[in-house]
């Protein structure tokens, strides 16, 4: 398949979010109404979608045996580069004890965790495809140069050396071209490591080995997986031609590829079409590294790539806890301490996070000290959505540096049940209807094998609107992830007062207006008169709570000294409060116990209604928070 025709086949997905008009009654300065067109799949594209992938395994599956031939390996010689011209600087974060527990042959990575007992890790059996990415993309060097020291550079390039004998001349996981694309991006920001104090074979070896990299790379970097996997193999080749001599073709390649994937991927609010503020984050890392190394070398830097900086700064102080580290949302973990701080040190623009992302689907609330950020967006498109979460209308809130109220998170260290478990409904702080989740995860073997695990039969309408005055923010929310199923529409409103001590939340199922066209009325079923439901909050592993005796209210304390009460109230039907236990993967490589705040109830009437609230309180002189009433006023009107 040529790749223009692949292009254009995935182009046909889903079309960029659009912003439809605002009601005449709210101000649209600090209000929106957003219904994005965001589809996991359109409906009748699932035959297309399969036949498109079926193409694409197959010309994978033929260029692979190419590939691997004597004839086209010998097709990558060329000029040798005698040095790496410039090390760019590596904004991820390392850490010295990983670099010890690596040396010590744990190699614990996303995807599983093996030991090596002393041998090569690239002789080791991987646990998935995913670890083996991550191994050979060696993206884990940057541990060893926090390190430092001798012991430290002599295992490195051993290592170095090792994967250049064993998967040197080819591997068919190792040389696909975003695992390719990070590992130069590793080996060129990690020179000075895997480089100085070497000897003259060794590094002519390796300088030779990098050139034949990059040339199989500047064949094959656009038939990367659609996502951040082709972002990365873009700058990946233009990484290879800036800091490897003889690399100007290459550069110039590189650059227009990052330049389409800026375009494709990166919306206009600064978010990653993909909606994981993680990808965003390791994206933008990527692209203040390559605009900072083509400054040192006085190169033009493209104004594409200045613009989506520009833009993605201010997101990222969007998705940024008190803590300083990320929102829990489609995938994302907190990620490493100080990297938030890293790539906002290389911050020219100072932008301010505003408070409605229309592009990206997500609304942020602050008010003194506590700070809100909720998903009022559908799923991404089918392509992007292999990390996304069945999260819609979810919320994560926290005080000062103290999280409190949080959404499961996600790992690919503990293999695929636990990422699938991640991504449910149920790991998320929002409403869940008769266990069910408000998107599915393909599971049919054929189309899993060929589409992976891509969200389906999503919300495909999400609004929401917000309002700001004197008395506080409010944002009102709905989605129709239910509907096909059950008939019902989910609502949340959510009312944070001026001063930041009080939020207030109202969820409301309600049946689905009937569908005006003849067909699409037999997509649609009649409620069921009595499905039960829950209100999930999870909470932070540091947020201790205990339940009051008549089940009316919760107290959770926070580690910072704060103290909130937790309240809800039924219409109807009576609710029911309880504590139970959860799971927190939000540090991405350990699981930590939780617990979870739950209201339970049933739906009545094809309807349900429920209030309820958090109220931050004052404390005594011994620190312990005061208890308050337990009285639950209604939500203002909004507008």
């Amino acid at each position: 398949m040529r790749e223009v025709e692949k292009d254009e086949f995935e182009d046909r997905e889903t079309a960029p979010p659009q912003m439809t008009a605002l009601p005449s009654d709210v101000d649209t300065i600090s209000s929106g109404l957003s219904a994005p067109a965001y589809l996991a799949m359109p409906p009748g594209n699932r035959a297309i979608d399969l036949l498109g992938a079926t193409l694409v395994r197959a010309r994978d599956r033929l260029l692979a045996r190419t590939y691997a031939s004597w004839a086209y390996r010998k097709s990558l010689r060329g000029p040798m580069p005698d040095h790496m011209i410039h090390y760019p600087r590596d904004l991820r974060p390392g850490r010295a004890a990983t670099a010890d527990i690596l040396f010590q042959g744990r190699w614990s990575l996303p995807g599983g965790q093996v030991k090596t007992d002393g041998g090569s890790p690239f002789l080791a059996s991987p646990p998935s495809e995913v670890w083996s990415e991550e191994l050979h993309g060696f993206s884990w060097l940057r541990h060893f140069s926090t390190a430092g020291g001798d012991a430290a550079r002599t295992y490195a390039q051993t290592l170095v050396a090792g994967w250049i004998g064993e998967a040197g001349d080819w591997d068919d996981i190792a040389w696909r071209p975003h695992v390719l694309g990070r590992r130069l991006i590793s080996w060129v920001s990690n020179g000075a490591l895997i480089i100085d104090g070497s000897d003259l074979i060794y590094r002519s070896t390796l300088l030779r080995n990098m050139a034949r990299q990059a040339r199989h790379l500047a064949r094959t970097a656009s038939l990367a997986p659609a996502g951040e996997p082709r972002f990365t193999a873009a700058l990946g080749l233009a990484f290879s031609g800036l800091c490897l001599s003889e690399g100007q073709k290459r550069l110039d390649k590189g650059l227009v590829l990052v330049c389409r994937e800026i375009e494709r991927q990166i919306l206009p609010d600064g978010g990653h079409v993909s909606r994981n503020p993680a990808a965003m984050l390791s994206i933008l890392f990527d692209l203040i590294s390559l605009r900072e190394a083509m400054i040192h070398r006085h190169i033009h830097v493209p104004k594409p790539i200045l613009d989506a900086i520009d833009r993605m700064m201010p997101m990222l102080r969007f998705f940024r806890h008190g803590d300083g580290k990320l929102a829990l949302f489609n995938g994302a973990n907190e990620g490493m301490e100080g990297a938030i701080d890293a790539a906002l040190s290389a911050d020219d623009t100072k932008g301010r996070p505003f408070g409605f992302a229309p592009h990206s689907g997500y609304q942020r609330m602050v008010a003194g000290p506590t700070y809100i950020v909720a998903d009022t967006g559908p799923p991404p498109p089918g392509r992007y959505s292999h990390a996304a979460h069945a999260g819609c209308l979810s919320f994560e809130m926290s005080a000062r540096t103290a999280r409190i109220v949080v959404n499961c998170g996600s790992t690919r260290v503990l293999g695929p049940d636990w990422e699938a478990a991640s991504r449910a409904t149920a790991a998320q702080s929002t409403l869940v209807l008769a266990d069910t989740s408000s998107a599915r995860i393909l599971r049919a073997p054929l189309g899993r094998a060929l589409l992976g695990a891509r969200l389906m039969e999503g919300p495909s309408r999400v609004e929401s609107r917000r309002h700001e005055n004197e008395l506080g923010t409010w944002l009102e929310a709905a989605h129709n992830g239910y509907e096909k199923l059950f008939g019902l529409t989910h609502r949340r409103r959510l009312f944070l007062n001026a001063d930041g001590e009080e939020l207030r939340g109202e969820e409301l199922l309600v049946e689905t207006e009937a569908p005006k066209g003849f067909f699409q009325r037999f997509h649609r079923r009649e409620p069921h008169p009595d499905l039960p439901y829950t209100i999930r909050f999870h909470l932070h592993p540091e947020a201790r709570a205990s339940l009051a005796h008549d089940g009316s209210n919760v107290l959770v304390l926070l580690a910072n000294g704060d103290g909130w009460q937790f309240r809800a109230r039924g219409h109807s039907t009576p609710v029911a409060i309880s504590l139970e236990e959860s799971i927190y993967l939000g540090s991405g490589d350990t699981t930590r116990r939780s617990e979870q705040i739950v209201v339970s109830g049933t739906v009545f009437r094809g309807e349900a209604k429920v209030n309820w609230a958090w109220r931050r309180l004052s404390t005594r002189h011994g620190g312990q928070p005061k208890a308050e009433p337990v009285e639950l006023p209604e939500l203002p009107d909004l507008g």
